[in-house]
């Protein structure tokens, strides 16, 4: 019989921890082993006053988070689509809707889709339509931008942000922007309007100066969540100071004004990387540190700091900082967190590809694990991840994973299983980017970054829309 870590997890809470992983063969009920941060295990005690029952004892804290698959996790083997022999589920249909260096649509003939499309978010709109932004990983870079009727139907074209640098990926903000991360030693974040013009977009220091690769808002704690793709690169937060009026006039954050923090996992502070998969898989907890001048790139600033100090810069190292996404739970709906005071609100997912790893971050009870990686949680016959790296959350709690490299695959992670594969584009050598979906779940949107495009075929990159049954979003 298989059994899964999550079953484990729940014979724990049957049989009173330590006997469970005995009868499992997981351990023994006298090792004392306990979830970090938590005290040891024991007998249970007898009441004082009778001497006889026993005294009811609190469950154990949980050793992983109670996370849950959504319905893409059903998904059977893939079929061709029949567009640029791509493989899908059978049921889903896939068209393409952008090439680079063509025109998408005819009302603006002198704007062309942007090379080396990246990381893009989709917006609702009050007509029932949508817009589909993209970056361009490209010098120069910037943001272009898809709007689609309420039938689907691609109605108009245009550019958000222009003349920046490597565009990778970024965040949508609960306000309705686009956050678009600049991928170079000092890059900026810039907040883009999905309506609005390049002359609109402004930039925001305050968010930091490093190599951005993706970004995740949270309104109830006022918290910027960035990731960094650089082999020694952090975690951070910007914590903003209140909230103003966005580029769009929509009441949003204050992302001028706050406090910029790296975070630390407990045991792994100044630099220390989570070498052992297995303690890594398991809750810890976290602190976050105060970035030293966040008006600097933060890779020299960790630089001179070791070389001043002889020690690691503040932050746990993760290596290569890729795609990151909110995902929330309505009251009513949030599962108790064994043995931690707050319910399970909002998680944070973020990928690393130096370690293909993907992270989930507990943020109001300050915890986090390892809910994917290579040496444990491939699907029966699928190759090793090559390179993880961008990521959403869908509507349904579907967490798509993309990945760069020679397999070219979209999974989608069912926490601490086996992954499904969601698509597969033939031909290798570019990067699966920008997977994004509409408010209600019945099309992704993603891109070939460097899939042939233009007059002379090249690896320009070319995006993609993939639509989803009704079968497979139903919560």
């Amino acid at each position: 019989m298989t059994i899964s870590r999550r079953d484990v997890l729940q014979l724990m809470f049957l049989a009173g921890g330590g006997a469970a992983l005995a009868a499992c063969g997981g351990g023994s009920s006298s090792s004392g082993s306990s979830a970090p941060g938590s005290s040891g295990g024991g007998q249970t005690p007898r009441d004082p006053v009778d001497g006889g029952e026993p005294t009811p004892q609190p469950p154990a804290p949980a050793r992983e988070l109670p996370l849950r698959p959504g319905p893409l996790s059903n998904i059977g083997p893939l079929v061709d689509s029949g567009v640029d022999g791509v493989l899908i589920p059978e049921g889903f249909s896939l068209r393409r809707v952008a090439t680079a260096g063509r025109q998408p649509v005819s009302k603006l003939p002198l704007f062309l889709w942007h090379p080396l499309p990246d990381g893009g978010a989709v917006f609702s709109l009050a007509d029932g339509g949508w817009v589909y932004v993209s970056n361009s990983e490209s010098v120069p870079g910037g943001v272009g931008a898809l709007r689609f009727g309420a039938d689907g139907e691609l109605l108009d074209a245009y550019p958000i942000l222009s003349n920046t640098r490597v565009n990778c990926a970024g965040g949508a903000t609960p306000w309705g922007t686009w956050l678009s991360c600049e991928e170079v030693e000092d890059g900026l974040v810039y907040q883009c309007d999905p309506l609005g013009s390049p002359r609109q977009a402004r930039s925001h220091p305050a968010l930091g100066r490093f190599k951005h690769e993706a970004a995740a808002v949270d309104m109830a704690t006022s918290s910027v969540f960035m990731t960094e793709d650089q082999g020694d690169g952090r975690l951070y937060r910007f914590r903003s100071a209140g909230r103003v009026s966005a580029v769009n006039g929509a009441p949003g954050l204050d992302l001028d004004n706050g406090v910029l923090q790296v975070l630390e996992v407990e045991g792994f502070e100044n630099g220390a990387y989570m070498e052992d998969l297995e303690s890594a898989r398991l809750i810890r907890r976290v602190k976050w540190v105060d970035v030293q001048s966040p008006d600097q790139p933060q890779s020299r600033v960790r630089s001179r700091i070791e070389d001043s100090t002889g020690q690691g810069a503040p932050g746990t190292r993760f290596k290569g900082g890729e795609g990151i996404w909110m995902q929330y739970w309505p009251e009513g709906e949030q599962d108790t967190v064994s043995g931690f005071e707050h319910p399970l609100r909002a998680v944070v997912f973020f990928a690393c590809k130096g370690d293909n790893r993907v992270h989930a971050l507990d943020v109001d009870n300050d915890l986090i694990e390892v809910v994917f990686d290579n040496e444990q949680l491939i699907s029966a016959g699928e190759d090793r991840f090559d390179d993880v790296d961008n990521l959403v959350v869908s509507p349904m709690g579907d967490v798509v994973v993309a990945e760069d490299g020679d397999a070219m695959r979209l999974m989608v992670m069912v926490p601490n299983q086996p992954a499904k594969i969601l698509l597969r584009v033939p031909g290798g050598g570019s990067e699966l980017t920008g997977p994004a979906f509409t408010a209600d779940g019945s099309r992704l949107y993603f891109s070939s970054q460097r899939g042939p495009a233009g007059l002379l075929g090249l690896p320009l990159g070319r995006t993609y829309e993939l639509t989803v049954p009704a079968a497979f979003r139903a919560l």
